[in-house]
């Protein structure tokens, strides 16, 4: 009888992550899909397949710390953060150059 590896506890197809992170790593990648547009731009981001990035965002696929550990990255947040919840750091809004309006001639000044 062969007995289970020594080396591996967890089993193979669990998570790493409990529920309250994967709601953050999800509303976390609701913003880089926001942020890029497509699912593709964000997998390839991510290092990850579509089907693997889709299927966590859907809750059909566990998540594990790797691909936490990827969206941490992608948003410039460290893990604990990213898994915490924290929001990504904001951009610096670009500026819009104003030209002042011409004054009309005439009138009262």
């Amino acid at each position: 009888m062969m007995a289970a590896s020594r080396f591996r506890v967890r089993p193979l197809r669990g998570s790493d992550l409990i529920e309250i992170q994967r709601s953050n790593l999800r509303a976390l990648l609701r913003h880089l899909y926001r942020e890029h547009g497509t699912w593709t731009k964000v997998a390839h981001l991510l290092r990850f397949r579509r089907a693997v990035v889709v299927g966590f965002f859907d809750g059909t696929e566990p998540g594990n710390i790797a691909l936490a550990r990827s969206i941490a990255r992608a948003l410039g947040l460290s893990l604990d953060d990213a898994l915490a919840g924290m929001a990504p750091p904001r951009k610096a809004p670009a500026l819009a150059l104003v030209t002042p309006p011409k004054r009309k001639g005439g009138g009262a000044s």
